[in-house]
């Protein structure tokens, strides 16, 4: 005849053994998520400033000042559009009028159309930057 094992109570040194166990498991994976959130907001905080820095660049250049005045702004502006994307490494370039009709976008089926985000701030010549899904993904 086999007896069933007998389960003893876990001594004292087990039971602060499994509590450090746990707490160390806690510290690491709360650690973890820090490290997670944290570099996720200095990785997003960076891309905004990356994006403000090239949309200045682009406000502020000299032949965008000047193709918005001329009847077809898209002309000369996908080009330069599309060369500041490649040149900055930056996902899109949109260029766009204070309506938020598109004169460029990587798309040029969507050129003429309106952006999707959006602009208010902007037409109050505030910069900022935001997050959303567009016609891009």
């Amino acid at each position: 005849m086999r007896f069933l094992p007998v389960r003893r109570p876990r001594s004292l040194a087990g039971q602060l053994f499994a509590m450090q166990a746990v707490l160390i498991a806690v510290l690491v994976a709360g650690y973890a998520l820090f490290s997670y959130v944290s570099d996720r907001s200095q990785a997003e905080d960076a891309a905004g400033r990356q994006a403000m820095a090239v949309a200045r660049s682009i406000a502020d250049a000299p032949s965008v000042r000047d193709a918005i005045r001329t009847a077809n702004p898209t002309k000369d502006l996908q080009p330069y559009a599309l060369q500041v994307q490649r040149d900055t490494g930056v996902d899109f370039v949109t260029i766009m009028n204070p309506q938020g009709i598109r004169w460029t976008h990587p798309d040029e089926t969507l050129i003429g159309k309106h952006f999707l985000g959006h602009i208010g701030p902007a037409l109050r010549g505030k910069s900022f930057t935001e997050t959303y899904t567009g016609s891009l993904g």
